[in-house]
């Protein structure tokens, strides 16, 4: 009788443990994902440049894509804007190509450019990873904001991006580059 009492009780602990870990394995699963992240963008090392700028990236759609919002004042004639990623050799290949010289919305002088971007748009070491891999890198140190001009093929201005500038973060992220 003790012997069948005792294994009532344990099939009882056993299912509360899996009923206990359904519900956090399921709340787990519904929560929100969400952070911002941003960059100081200044001169490349090595340029004479006067420019400067600030980019955002923010978490949207619990990590389904990633707005971005960046703007630059005293730029060249802009050919690009990048984020790209350290790999700890000196190379930082690019990730997600944003916008190109025609779409950047950033002309000679100053200007501004945003849009979205999702897994589907990254692209070198990070072509066919989730956004979770995108901000480890980001929460690792190693992804750089670049705005390239004619002058400066690899970046006239350039910065760190790290968590804040707004929320916090550190999870997941994603877009359709679009300037305006």
């Amino acid at each position: 009788m003790v012997l069948r009492n005792f294994h009532v009780v344990q099939a009882s602990v056993i299912s509360a443990l899996l009923l206990v870990s359904a519900f956090s394995i399921t709340q787990w699963s519904t929560a929100q994902v969400s952070g911002t992240f941003s960059a100081d963008l200044k001169p490349m090392v090595g340029s004479n440049s006067k420019a400067t700028g600030k980019a955002t990236l923010e978490i949207q759609d619990n990590g389904q894509k990633i707005k971005y919002d960046v703007s630059a004042n005293g730029l060249g004639n802009v050919s690009g804007v990048v984020i790209s990623q350290e790999m700890g050799s000196g190379r930082a290949p690019d990730v997600v190509s944003l916008a190109q010289a025609s779409t950047s919305g950033l002309k000679s002088g100053s200007g501004s450019a945003s849009g979205t971007f999702t897994k589907s748009d990254l692209i070198g070491p990070l072509q066919g990873k989730d956004l979770s891999d995108f901000v480890k890198a980001i929460n690792d140190g190693k992804i750089i904001f670049r705005i390239m001009t004619i002058p400066y093929p690899l970046g006239e201005i350039v910065g760190n991006v790290t968590a804040g500038g707004g929320a916090s973060g550190n999870m997941t992220a994603g877009g359709n580059a679009t300037a305006g």
